[in-house]
C-alpha cells in the first residue's frame, strides 16, 4: 500500500522537495526569494551577492535550481532576466511551479538595493545547518563503542566542515605592522667570539632570545668606546663616533632585569676601578684648593690693606694666587653609567665626564623625563648632541659655562613595546629626528615553550666576558683622546655596496620608504658598529689595525637585522592617528570578542579622548577591514524616516581562538 503524501495545513500536498515544517532545519524561504528576485532585476544586486553565497546556501531544492540557472548565465555573458532563466531551466521549469513562479521571486524583492542584506540572512540560516548537522553525525559517531581510526577520521572531517563553514568568504588578515613572529633573530654570529659566547649562554640560561642580551652587549661596548674613538669613513668627508642608542622591547616578566644586569656588570666593576684610583687624588686636589683658596684669601686681605707704596706688589701676588686658585680644579668621581638623570642632570655629568656617558636601564623612565616629566616641556637637546657629537654648551647656576665639543651620549634601554608609543608621541621625537636614532628590537619571546630548568653555562664564558670588557673599559678610559680607526680597501667596499643598497631600498617604492629619517643614519650606524667590533675584536693594539672587510660584513648584517626591526618599531610607534584608533578597537575585539557588533557600540565602548566623534571611530573600523579583520554586512533595507542602522560589522573567525 502506498504511503499517503505529507500535506500542507491547507491541505495541499508538498511540492517536490518541499520539506513538512516539523523537520525543516533553520532557513527563510522570503529570503531566498528575494535574493534570487533581486539577481533577475538587477546585473549591480548580481554582482553584490554572488561571492556571498553557493547553491548549497539555499535550503529549497528549486530555490539552488534556480540560483545555478542565474549563476551559468551570467558565467555566459548573458542576462538574467526571468525570461531568460526560464529558456535555461528548460524540462526543470515546471518543477518550480513554471515561469509565474520566477515573478513571483521578482515580485518578493522589496528593493534591488537590499540584495546584500538578504543574502546575509541566507549565509547565517546554512551556517546554522550546516552546524546542525554536523552536530547531529557527530553525536551519532559518539554513540558507537569503539572510536576506531576510520571514526577519529569522521570526527575530524566534521569538524573540518564546521571551520569551513565559519571562516567562508574570510581570508588571513592582513597585520596592521610587521608581525613581530616574522622578524629576524640576532645574528650572533656577527660578534667578537667572547661576545656571542657570552649572548648565547645568557640567552640559554635565562630561556630569553639572543636579541636581548646581544643588544645589551653592544650598549656596554658602546659605553667602554664612546667618546674614546671615531670611524674615518671617508677622510676628510666622513667620519662617526663608537656610540649607539639602542631599545629592546619586550613584554613584562621576560627576565628583561637579569641579562641587563650580567651583561652591564663588568662596567660597573671597571666604574668602581676608576673611582677607587681617582679617590686619593679627588683628596690630593681637594686639599690643594683648600690651600689655594685660603692663600688667595690672604693675598687678597692683604694688597687690601697695602700702603700706597706696597699696593702694587700686594696686587700682583693676589692675582698670582687667584690665577692659582683657578687652576686648583678637582677631578669629579668617574662614571661611566648612569640611569634615572633628567636631560640637564645629563648635560652637567657629561661635562664633568669629560664628554662620555652612557644611560643604561633596565626601565624606560629615561623616556618620560625626555617628554618633560619634571620640566613640564620637552627636553631633548642633550640627546640629539650627544648622540651626533655635535657641540655642547653646559650652563651651570654659580659655575662658569663649559663646551664639550665632541659629546659621545650611549643609551641602552629595555622596555616594553608599549612603552615605544611613548617615545613617539613625545612632541617633535619625530620631527628633530629623535626616532631615527634608535636601533630598535623586537625580539619573540617564546613563552609557553621555554626550558624551566637549563643547564648552566661554561664558568669560563662568563669569566672570559668579564674579564674583556673589564679590560676594555679601563684601556679605553686612559686614552686622552679619540682614536682614529680606518677602513681597509676591503672594508671600504662593503660600505660602499651597503649605502647603494639603502639609498635603493629608501626609494619611493622601497621598503624602507616610510622610515627615512633611521634608513638614512642606518649605514653611519654601521660603521659606529664596526668600529666598536674593531676594538673589542682587537683590545690592544686596534688603534694601529685598519678596520676588515669582514668585521664592516659583520656590522652590516647587523644593522640589516635592525633595519627590520625598526619597520616593525615604527608601525607600533605609528603617530597616524588613525592606524592608533584601529589598533585601539583591534584591542578591544580581542578582549570583548564580539562576533558582530555595530559602530555605535565600538564608539560606546571607546576612550572618548581617542574618539571624539563616532567619524573617527568609522575611519579606525575601515582600516580594520581593509585588513581583513572585519567586514562589514549589508544595511538592512531602509523604511520612513529616522537616523539610518549603524552599521553592522562581523569579525574575523580566528578571532578568540
Amino acid at each position: 500500500m502506498n504511503a499517503q503524501p505529507q500535506l500542507h495545513p491547507n491541505g495541499e500536498p508538498y511540492a517536490d522537495g518541499e520539506v513538512p515544517t516539523q523537520w525543516a532545519l533553520p532557513h527563510d524561504e522570503d529570503a531566498e526569494r528575494a535574493v534570487l528576485g533581486a539577481a533577475m532585476l538587477s546585473g549591480t544586486a548580481l554582482a553584490e551577492v554572488r561571492p556571498m553565497l553557493t547553491g548549497t546556501d539555499f535550503y529549497v531544492p528549486k530555490h539552488e535550481q534556480i540560483w545555478e540557472a542565474i549563476t551559468a548565465l551570467a558565467d555566459a555573458g548573458r542576462p538574467a532576466d526571468p525570461l531568460v532563466v526560464a529558456q535555461c531551466l528548460g524540462e526543470q521549469l515546471h518543477r518550480i511551479g513554471g515561469a509565474p513562479y520566477l515573478h513571483t521571486c521578482m515580485q518578493a524583492v522589496p528593493t534591488a538595493g537590499s540584495a546584500g542584506w538578504w543574502a546575509q540572512i541566507l549565509l547565517d540560516k546554512a551556517y546554522a545547518r550546516r552546524v546542525i548537522q554536523a552536530a547531529t553525525r557527530l553525536g551519532q559517531i559518539g554513540r558507537s563503542e569503539d572510536l576506531d581510526a576510520p571514526l577519529r577520521a569522521r570526527v575530524r572531517a566534521e569538524y573540518a566542515v564546521l571551520l569551513e563553514a565559519e571562516s567562508k568568504g574570510w581570508t588571513d588578515p592582513a597585520p596592521l605592522g610587521k608581525p613581530v613572529a616574522d622578524l629576524p633573530e640576532f645574528p650572533g654570529d656577527a660578534l667578537p667570539k667572547w661576545i656571542a659566547e657570552k649572548v648565547a649562554a645568557v640567552a640559554d640560561e635565562t630561556q630569553t632570545p639572543m636579541d636581548l642580551a646581544a643588544s645589551v652587549a653592544l650598549a656596554a661596548l658602546s659605553t667602554a668606546c664612546a667618546g674614546k674613538a671615531r670611524v674615518i669613513v671617508r677622510p676628510g668627508m666622513w667620519s662617526e663616533p663608537v656610540n649607539l642608542f639602542l631599545v629592546t622591547a619586550l613584554p613584562p616578566g621576560t627576565r628583561k632585569s637579569p641579562v641587563f644586569s650580567t651583561m652591564t656588570a663588568p662596567l660597573l666593576a671597571a666604574e668602581k676601578v676608576l673611582q677607587d684610583t681617582a679617590r686619593p687624588q679627588i683628596v690630593q686636589a681637594v686639599t690643594a684648593r683648600q690651600i689655594a683658596e685660603e692663600r688667595a684669601a690672604r693675598a687678597a686681605t692683604a694688597a687690601a690693606k697695602a700702603s700706597l707704596a706696597d699696593r702694587t706688589l700686594a696686587e700682583i701676588e693676589a692675582q698670582e694666587a687667584a690665577a692659582e686658585l683657578e687652576a686648583a680644579t678637582v677631578p669629579h668621581l668617574p662614571r661611566l653609567v648612569a640611569d634615572d638623570i633628567t636631560p640637564e642632570a645629563a648635560a652637567s655629568m657629561l661635562a664633568d665626564q669629560g664628554g662620555r656617558l652612557a644611560i643604561l636601564s633596565a626601565e624606560s623612565e629615561i623616556f618620560s623625563i625626555m617628554a618633560g616629566r619634571y620640566s613640564g616641556t620637552p627636553s631633548m637637546n642633550v640627546f640629539l648632541k650627544g648622540h651626533a657629537g655635535d657641540m655642547l654648551r653646559v650652563d651651570r647656576r654659580g659655575r662658569p659655562s663649559e663646551t664639550i665639543d665632541r659629546p659621545a651620549l650611549t643609551l641602552g634601554i629595555c622596555t616594553q613595546p608599549s612603552v615605544l608609543r611613548d617615545l613617539a608621541e613625545i612632541p617633535g621625537a619625530a620631527g628633530r629626528g629623535l626616532l631615527g636614532r634608535f636601533l630598535y628590537a623586537l625580539p619573540t619571546v617564546n613563552v609557553g615553550n621555554r626550558n624551566t630548568e637549563p643547564d648552566a653555562a661554561d664558568p669560563a664564558t662568563h669569566a672570559a666576558y668579564a674579564a674583556q670588557l673589564h679590560a676594555l673599559a679601563l684601556s679605553m678610559d686612559e686614552r686622552g683622546g679619540e682614536a682614529e680607526l680606518t677602513l681597509s680597501p676591503e672594508a671600504s667596499a662593503h660600505r660602499r655596496d651597503a649605502s647603494a643598497r639603502y639609498e635603493k631600498r629608501m626609494a619611493d617604492e622601497g621598503d624602507l620608504a616610510g622610515i627615512r629619517d633611521w634608513a638614512g643614519k642606518a649605514v653611519g650606524a654601521a660603521m659606529r658598529i664596526a668600529g666598536l667590533l674593531h676594538l673589542a675584536e682587537h683590545l690592544r693594539d686596534g688603534y694601529h689595525r685598519l678596520i676588515s672587510g669582514a668585521t664592516v660584513a659583520n656590522a652590516i648584517r647587523i644593522i640589516d637585522y635592525y633595519a627590520l626591526h625598526a619597520l616593525a618599531a615604527f608601525d607600533a610607534m605609528s603617530t597616524d592617528e588613525t592606524i592608533v584608533r584601529a589598533r585601539a578597537v583591534l584591542d578591544w575585539i580581542h578582549r570583548v570578542q564580539p562576533v558582530r557588533f555595530t559602530a555605535r557600540e565600538a564608539f560606546t565602548a571607546a576612550y572618548r579622548q581617542r574618539f571624539p566623534k563616532i567619524s573617527d571611530m568609522d575611519a579606525a573600523l575601515t582600516v580594520l577591514e581593509r585588513h581583513g579583520y572585519i567586514r562589514r554586512l549589508p544595511d538592512p533595507p531602509t523604511t520612513g524616516r529616522g537616523r539610518p542602522p549603524a552599521s553592522a560589522y562581523e569579525t574575523h573567525p580566528s578571532i578568540g581562538t
